[in-house]
């Protein structure tokens, strides 16, 4: 019966990351992302080029380690933590394909 659960457990460790890490990696995403709408809004000069798609490209490397940021749940995660990012993140999956 205990080996029974700690093969229970070793499958379920294995199983990937679960909605709480997509979750703080979707926060990650939405941090980095305010700091750099935060900069770009902060920039007075008269050259703006709209970067928010290279940005969010970028602030999705800081969790690439941790989920996979083209999986589903990641789109989900976004949506709840803050969804203004979720049409940028699905431009993301759309041209890596």
């Amino acid at each position: 019966m205990l080996g029974l659960a700690a093969v229970a457990l070793i499958v379920a460790s294995c199983g990937g990351p679960g909605k709480e890490e997509f979750d703080k990696s979707a926060q990650t995403i939405c941090d980095c992302m305010s700091k750099k709408i935060a900069e770009s809004d902060a920039d007075t000069s008269s050259f703006k080029i709209d970067m928010k798609d290279l940005d969010f490209s970028l602030c999705a490397l800081d969790v690439v380690g941790e989920v996979d940021p083209f999986d589903a749940q990641m789109g989900k995660s976004l949506e709840e933590k803050c969804p203004d990012m979720k049409a940028l993140h699905d431009t993301y999956v759309k041209n890596s394909k």
